[in-house]
């Protein structure tokens, strides 16, 4: 068990694999500053946690708040700041023909634009710690669809696929200051994620050419969501990634790895895509009748 000497920034942390990282961590005898967007859940969480818990109140979206707030805690708080890990965001999507560009432009604030500010903004004070002789790392929470995209859910992949590729940029940057940069790629997590999805019997996308392919989806991939692994098996792993002497680039979490990721990265594309069409019903009318 560590005492309260250092300090880990997690991001939305009132659900999920944030909140179970959040306790996992005070558990351990870190001191944990988690990011919520509601005054009632930090103070849930506050009495939770206790002293080894400090909540924030900040959208990750609105940059000008997120460094105040940065600059606020750094001030206040003595401990080292040894680790931030971006985890909030959201999961948007549907067929891309169907949705606003302006679902691209929210998923894309959030995921990769809010994670780009915090780390910005907490930057100074990981820098300072590192000089003081503490490792730092900055732990990124991706996901399989950073790396393996599937239908109707373009927004949210693209958004993965963006924080991969900065995560990577970033990580070879901050070789000159010597802070490590690692990126968590869960699969399917039981979390209230997949509650948000669509409604398959009430949504925008009944009635259009897709209808009968979001249902076999909503059937297929959310269920499995639900069904997923529990967020604490993605906490035990930031908590590994935190305190490994050398970790890993990037960690893969998700039930089924062999057929659900490693495989449609080997297969040849346009076999996953038939796979995959087949599988939703994504062929031509004419062709779903053979």
């Amino acid at each position: 068990m560590k005492s309260l000497q250092q300090s880990v920034l997690i991001t939305g942390v009132s659900t999920g694999i944030g909140r179970s990282t959040a306790e996992l961590l005070c558990q351990k005898g870190y001191h944990v500053i988690g990011s919520v967007r509601k005054i009632e859940d930090a103070s849930a969480l506050q009495a939770q946690f206790a002293d080894s818990f400090t909540p924030v109140v900040f959208d990750v979206a609105n940059e000008k708040d997120v460094f105040s707030c940065a600059d606020e805690l750094m001030n206040r708080i003595s401990t080292p700041l040894v680790g931030v890990v971006n985890n909030a965001g959201i999961a948007l999507g549907g067929p891309i023909l169907h949705l606003d560009v302006s679902t691209f432009r929210k998923q894309f604030e959030i995921n990769v634009m809010g994670v780009l500010s915090v780390t910005k903004a907490f930057m100074p004070w990981l820098q300072r710690s590192r000089k003081a002789g503490h490792r730092t790392r900055i732990i990124n929470i991706s996901s399989v669809s950073g790396k393996r995209t599937y239908p109707f859910m373009g927004p949210y992949s693209a958004s993965k696929h963006a924080l991969e590729a900065i995560s990577d940029a970033l990580r070879k940057e901050l070789m000159l200051y010597d802070i490590g940069v690692v990126i968590i790629e869960p699969g399917p997590i039981n979390t209230p994620i997949w509650d948000k999805a669509p409604d398959p019997q009430k949504n925008i996308f009944i009635g259009s050419d897709y209808e009968h392919s979001l249902r076999r989806f909503n059937k297929l991939i959310i269920q499995k969501g639900k069904a997923g692994f529990p967020p604490i098996d993605v906490a035990k792993l930031i908590l590994k990634a935190l305190e490994a002497k050398r970790p890993k680039t990037r960690y893969v979490i998700t039930p089924n790895r062999l057929i659900h990721f490693t495989l449609p990265g080997l297969l040849p594309e346009k076999w996953v895509d038939r796979l995959t069409a087949k599988a939703l019903h994504l062929f031509p009318a004419i062709k779903n009748k053979i």
